[in-house]
């Protein structure tokens, strides 16, 4: 029984992994392509009795013929991108510092984890800042001259002896 159990925990996370290489392929690789990203073939793996046909053997042709330095039968994945974007653009992040050269990768920053944890900070600075200035202006005494110290006539009376 337990082991049973096991196993379908096992597969479970199996898969929630598969999916999360996925993504990452997709987001690292295909999202923003470039002169730097290879190129990333997709292979059938749904049916596991035709593992060797339709996954073993297409892959290792394709790693045979980048060795051999040919060009693979199989054609690599392309993600759709829109031909408006403009590949030169420039983009100036003042959160993070940071010049961004493409419409693409610019999007890409914007929704980054550095950018957002950057953002974050910031707001959360902002917000302190905004609470200090508004402590000290609701504060009674902030109006008032500094009193310094001794009674408020014994200062007049120093300054008139010493004259």
């Amino acid at each position: 029984m337990f082991r049973k159990i096991g196993i379908e925990a096992l597969k479970q996370v199996t898969k929630r992994y598969a999916r999360k290489q996925n993504r990452w392929v997709k987001n690292r690789f295909l999202s923003r392509p470039g002169p730097s990203v290879p190129p990333v073939y997709g292979l059938e793996v749904s049916d596991v009795s035709k593992w060797k046909e339709s996954v073993l053997e297409p892959a290792l042709e394709i790693v045979q013929s980048f060795i051999q330095g040919r060009k693979p039968t199989a054609t690599p994945i392309k993600m759709p991108y829109n031909e408006a974007e403009n590949k030169r653009s420039y983009h100036m992040c003042n959160i993070c510092d940071r010049i961004i050269i493409g419409d693409r990768e610019w999007a890409a920053h914007i929704k980054s984890k550095s950018h957002l944890n950057q953002l974050k900070k910031r707001r959360r600075l902002d917000s302190d800042a905004v609470n200090t200035i508004e402590s000290q202006s609701i504060s009674p005494d902030h109006d008032k001259e500094p009193k310094e110290k001794g009674s408020p006539g014994q200062n007049d009376q120093e300054l008139k002896c010493s004259i």
